[in-house]
């Protein structure tokens, strides 16, 4: 099996079994003549680019830290004190790396008949990837998924000692849209009987606006191809606010990234990593490196993918929200949600 070793549970994990990578049900570009011309006025200026963002996510932007905003703040002063943060140069603290690599031991390998994805956990028992990847119960419920975390490499380059589980949909499965692409899941306890998220962390659902501005950067944990878990946070920015329900953003990402959480640069989810979004022409349709239609039959080398998208936590918590679960079900949800 090549690079294939055998994790805690003694189920084999390797990275060169996912041959067959799950893809976003494709339901249509998302982006249009406004976001893409954000896109490029973005990166055409990053430092600048927050100053054209609508006045209500700057004034969420600016209470989430605290600033001075009150109801008679205009425009100008809004930005005034958003110059505070925005023109700071470009270190962290310490703090940041011990933030990154909580971050990261929540996010897990997905490994599913079709392909592999990626997870996070949002609670102590409960896992949150996309909808394409676990549509629906019985996909959920096939024995042969399993959660791998930790499946990464040691300062040697070898695989580090990873532990595998199993999902446990029947103790908890609900599933977005095809919209809203999210699934949760309830993951098996560990050989201790403890739940995954007492070893691994967890990460909070917070739906505030405002916790990432255009042309600020974003951090994706992910296993992309199925690979040892990857960080990207170099040159990823967000780029277009139009959409509803989705931000875009540029990184790194592959097949295999699907269900990666998305980042701001204090470590707070502010998405749900979706797909990577294609160039399109004057009437809206996707085109290739050659500036011809896209189709089935065009190979991936020619795909012209210009950002990514990801599904906003805000949209996901609403929706989260409205459920109405039997008891068991719901005392598990609650503690993703944030307090009332």
């Amino acid at each position: 099996m090549g690079n294939a070793r055998v994790a805690a549970d003694g189920i084999e994990v390797s990275s060169l079994d996912l041959i067959d990578p799950l893809r976003p049900t494709d339901n249509g570009p998302i982006l249009n003549s406004s976001n893409v011309g954000q896109i490029y006025s973005v990166l055409s200026d990053p430092p600048s680019a927050w100053r054209t963002e609508p006045a209500a996510r700057k004034v969420a932007a600016a209470s989430l830290r605290g600033l001075a905003i009150s109801d008679e703040s205009d425009d100008e002063m809004v930005d005034a004190q958003l110059e505070q943060l925005m023109d700071a140069d470009d270190m962290v603290p310490g703090l940041w790396l011990k933030l990154a690599t909580a971050a990261a031991d929540t996010v897990a390998l997905i490994k599913t008949p079709a392909g592999p994805a990626t997870g996070f956990l949002v609670s102590d028992d409960l896992l949150m990837t996309n909808w394409h990847v676990f549509k629906t119960l019985e996909s959920a419920q096939d024995p042969r998924v399993r959660i791998v975390f930790r499946f990464e490499e040691n300062e040697n380059g070898q695989i580090r000692s990873s532990v595998s589980l199993r999902a446990d949909a029947g103790r908890f499965f609900i599933t977005g849209n095809r919209e809203l692409d999210f699934a949760l899941v309830a993951v098996a306890p560990l050989p201790s009987g403890r739940p995954a998220g007492t070893k691994f962390g967890r990460i909070r659902l917070n739906p505030a606006i405002g916790k990432v501005l255009l042309g600020q950067p974003l951090n994706i944990v992910q296993h992309p191809g199925g690979n040892p878990r990857k960080l990207a946070f170099r040159n990823n920015l967000l780029v277009s606010v139009d959409d509803p329900t989705r931000l875009i953003y540029q990184t790194d990402t592959m097949p295999g990234s699907s269900g990666s959480p998305v980042f701001n640069d204090e470590w707070e989810l502010v998405a749900l990593h979706h797909r990577a979004e294609q160039a399109q022409d004057s009437q809206g349709r996707r085109i290739d490196l050659n500036g011809n239609p896209v189709t089935d039959r065009t190979p991936d080398h020619l795909r012209h993918w210009i950002a990514n998208s990801g599904i906003r936590v805000s949209k996901i918590v609403a929706h989260l929200q409205t459920l109405d679960l039997a008891q068991e079900q719901a005392t598990l949800l609650a503690a993703v949600l944030p307090p009332e």
